[in-house]
C-alpha cells in the first residue's frame, strides 16, 4: 500500500534557483518507491533575475496542483516590510532600516513565526497533518527556521520526520568569515533553536558527509548523507558541438573563502605563453552578483578580452554552456570539506572534463575522484601544467569527453539517491 509523505520545501519549481531541484526530485522519483509526495511550499510567480524579485508579494490565493508523481500546495508570500523596502528602492537604498528590520526578523523569528513573510506555511502543515495524517514528514532547509514545522507537526501528533539540510546550518565555519560580533550572538540563538528542533527528529539528513556529522555531534541525530545529484535527461536534445575558443566555464557565484585567484593566475600565464590563443573564462550568471563580479575584474585586469561575465541566464541554456565547454571550473572552499555546490553534479552528467582548483582534499575531491571525471590540483604550477595540456589537446582538434554511463558517474544520479531516502524513510518507525 502507497504511503503518504509530507515534504516542506520553501524552494520548489517553478523557483528557478538550484535549491529547488533538491525537492523537486524527490517529489518527481519517490513514487516510484512506494511513496506519494505532497509538497507545500510558497508561490513563486516572479522569475528570479534579480535578487529583489524573490522577495515579492505573490497572488493572495494557494494553488493546489495534483499530477501523476505528486500534489504540490503554493501557499502566498506577503512581503513584509523590509521586503517592500527592498523591491521598491534596491539594493543601494534605504539600507539602514533594512539592516534593522532583517536583524529584529532573524531574532525573533525562532520565537515567533509570525514575523515570516511566509508565516502561513507554518499553520497550513499543521492543519494538513492533522486533517490528512501522512505516515513522515521531511522540512528542507533553508529556511533553517522551517525546521520549526517539523518540531510543531512531531510534538502535535507524534510524526516521525527528517530533517533535511543542503547546508550546514549554524555548525559551517564559513558563516564566519568577515563577520561581526553580533552575527556571532545570533548564531549562539540560532544553535538554541537547531539543538530543540532538530532533536525531535528522527533522522537527519545532509548534503555530504561532514555536514550530516557535524550535526550529529550537535544535536545527537543520527545523520546520513543524502547527495544532491543530477538527472542525465537535462541534457538530452542539447548538441555534442564545442565552442570555437577553448573555453573555460566556471558556473554559479563565488566567496571570498574560494581562492579562484589560483586559476586566474595559471590562465593568463597560459596566455602570456600561448602566442595567438583562442582562449576564454566564462562566467555565466556572475552579472547577478555584483562584489564578485568587481572581483573578478580586479583579478583579470588587463586580460578583459579572455573573459566574459553574463546576467543570470535560465537553466537550460547553462545546461547548453556546461556541455559546449572543453572545461568546467570547480573552484573549492578553502581548507573546507563538506562544502558541495549542486553545480558539480550537473558538471558530471554535461560529460565535459572538470578541473578542480584549488581542491578541498575532501568530498568535492572524492566526487570528482571516484567518478572520474576530473583533474584536482592545488597551486599555480600544476594548473598551469594540466590547462597546457589541454589546450594543445584543443588545438589538435581532440575532443575529451568523459562516459556518463559509467557506474562511477551514475551512482551521483538523483534517482539513485531518492532510492537511498526511500529506504531512510522505509526504516522511520510507524506512527
Amino acid at each position: 500500500m502507497e504511503k503518504k509523505v509530507l515534504i516542506i520545501a520553501y524552494y520548489f519549481p517553478p523557483c528557478n534557483l538550484p535549491a529547488a531541484q533538491r525537492a523537486w526530485a524527490w517529489a518527481k522519483y519517490l513514487k516510484a518507491s512506494g511513496w506519494h509526495p505532497v509538497i507545500i511550499t510558497r508561490r513563486w510567480d516572479h522569475k528570479i533575475n534579480t535578487a529583489a524579485d524573490g522577495y515579492r508579494s505573490t497572488p493572495n490565493e494557494i494553488v493546489h496542483e495534483i499530477n501523476e508523481e505528486f500534489e504540490v500546495y503554493r501557499l502566498p508570500y506577503i512581503a513584509n516590510l523590509r521586503d517592500s523596502i527592498y523591491v521598491q528602492h534596491g539594493e543601494e537604498r534605504k539600507t539602514g532600516i533594512r539592516k534593522v528590520l532583517t536583524f529584529a526578523e532573524v531574532l525573533l523569528q525562532g520565537f515567533f513565526t509570525s514575523v515570516l513573510p511566509y508565516k502561513n506555511l507554518f499553520a497550513f502543515a499543521l492543519e494538513y497533518a492533522r486533517k490528512n495524517k501522512p505516515d513522515a514528514c521531511i522540512v528542507s532547509g533553508n529556511p533553517f527556521v522551517t525546521f520549526k514545522a517539523g518540531y510543531q507537526i512531531y510534538k502535535q501528533f507524534g510524526m516521525p520526520w527528517v530533517a533535511d539540510y543542503r547546508d550546514a546550518w549554524t555548525t559551517t565555519e564559513i558563516n564566519f568569515i568577515n563577520r561581526s560580533a553580533i552575527y556571532k550572538l545570533i548564531n549562539s540563538l540560532e544553535q538554541y533553536f537547531e539543538k530543540r528542533w532538530i532533536r525531535t527528529a528522527t533522522k537527519v539528513t545532509a548534503s555530504s558527509a561532514p555536514i550530516a556529522k557535524g550535526i550529529e555531534r550537535l544535536t545527537g541525530t543520527p545523520a546520513v548523507a543524502l547527495y544532491n545529484g543530477f538527472i542525465a535527461a537535462d541534457f538530452d536534445g542539447i548538441g555534442n558541438e564545442k565552442f570555437e575558443e577553448f573555453t573555460v566555464t566556471y558556473v554559479g557565484t563565488i566567496y571570498y573563502g574560494q581562492k579562484i585567484e589560483i586559476f586566474c593566475e595559471a590562465f593568463k600565464q597560459l596566455i602570456l605563453q600561448t602566442p595567438g590563443i583562442k582562449a576564454k573564462l566564462l562566467l555565466p550568471g556572475m552579472m547577478y552578483y555584483k562584489e564578485q563580479h568587481e572581483r573578478i575584474n580586479r583579478i583579470m585586469q588587463g586580460y578583459e578580452q579572455y573573459v566574459e561575465c553574463t546576467p543570470r541566464m535560465d537553466r537550460q541554456k547553462i545546461l547548453e554552456i556546461e556541455k559546449k565547454s572543453h572545461l568546467l571550473l570547480h573552484v573549492a572552499w578553502d581548507e573546507q570539506s563538506g562544502i558541495i555546490a549542486s553545480k558539480i553534479y550537473e558538471y558530471l552528467a554535461s560529460g565535459t572534463p572538470i578541473l578542480v582548483t584549488p581542491t578541498d582534499r575532501g568530498s568535492i575531491e572524492e566526487i570528482v575522484q571516484s567518478s572520474g571525471c576530473g583533474t584536482c590540483t592545488t597551486t599555480i604550477e600544476e594548473t598551469l601544467d594540466f590547462i597546457q595540456q589541454e589546450y594543445l589537446r584543443y588545438s589538435k582538434g581532440e575532443i575529451r569527453r568523459n562516459d556518463t554511463t559509467a557506474p562511477g558517474v551514475l551512482q551521483f544520479s538523483r534517482q539513485e539517491q531518492v532510492k537511498r531516502l526511500a529506504e531512510l524513510l522505509n526504516s522511520l518507525p510507524s506512527r
